[in-house]
């Protein structure tokens, strides 16, 4: 799926009816479009959203989303009714925003938008940042249509709201944050990191998953000795970086927190959550006592 430019698929999830939704990032004037609310590329490169059905022989819907600088879709989780919402990054000053912040904030926000099922309304659509650099990696949304966002940030003023870290700990930290259903305001923000999290050894949370009570698990990576921790498994960091496991209540509260890695680098990439509350995260390794 693509145009005469460069097209990269980051972020997959697939409905009840085996249709796929599919968010990235495309530099092509000519990337395939179809139903969508933006039907031309704005800037150096937008993200993009898009529908299969579930042959994979027809596009039910796909739309550039961006603005004047550079966008990318990373992540995307749908409702029970077939609305999108995506997560990702964006330089742009004129993103198309209707929701909890209008403005980009630094060089580069993360952003949140919850699309229609046709894929012709962009319900809601805001930049979640503050005055330096932002990326929302993960997303997922509950029976309420509240979305979690999780990421990276090296702001100092990232919006926090009822946080259990409100301050940067040093360089990049991770965050999650939940935001209402109406896209306008936040239910919970924290920063989540220590005093590392510098360019070569970053700190930011990568997946995010919920269970029925509504808590959210997110997985990632640190290079901070003094990440917070709750309840650990693993006590300290053992390598350069180590992957992270946490869970967080549906109020914001941390309720564990462990590193997970070994003498190298441990990188968590991915998370899920079964029925039980059991844990299953993915990612890779270079450690060989993992």
């Amino acid at each position: 799926i693509g145009g005469s430019g460069d097209d990269r698929g980051l972020g997959i999830r697939v409905d009840g009816s085996g249709a796929a939704y599919v968010t990235g990032a495309t530099t092509s004037h000519d990337f395939p479009v179809l139903n969508g609310f933006q039907t031309r590329l704005s800037g150096s490169s937008n993200a993009f959203v898009l529908k299969l059905n579930a042959a994979g022989n027809a596009l039910i819907f796909s739309t550039y989303l961006g603005g004047n600088g550079s966008d990318k879709g990373n992540a995307i989780a749908l409702d029970s009714s077939g609305n999108a919402y995506v997560t990702g990054d964006s330089t742009s000053t004129t993103f198309p925003t209707t929701g909890l912040q209008r403005s980009n904030h630094g060089g580069q926000d993360a952003f949140v938008v919850k699309i229609s099922a046709d894929g012709r309304q962009l319900i809601y659509s805001t930049y979640l940042g503050g005055n330096s650099d932002d990326t929302g990696s993960g997303i997922a949304v509950d029976a309420g249509g509240n979305a979690y966002v999780a990421g990276g940030t090296y702001s100092s003023d990232f919006p926090v709201v009822s946080a259990f870290q409100p301050h940067n700990g040093g360089g990049q930290d991770a965050f999650v944050a939940k935001l209402g259903s109406d896209g306008a305001s936040l239910k919970y923000s924290s920063y989540f990191g220590g005093s590392g999290g510098q360019v070569a050894f970053p700190e930011l949370a990568q997946g995010i998953a919920l269970d029925n009570q509504g808590n959210a698990y997110i997985t990632g990576i640190t290079s901070s000795v003094d990440f917070p921790l709750v309840n650990p498994l693993q006590a300290s960091l053992k390598g350069a970086m180590d992957a992270f496991v946490a869970k967080v209540d549906a109020t914001g509260a941390l309720i564990f927190s462990t590193y997970l890695g070994g003498s190298s680098i441990d990188v968590g990439n991915a998370i899920a959550v079964g029925p039980t509350g059991r844990v299953y995260v993915a990612g890779y390794t270079i450690s060989t006592d993992l």
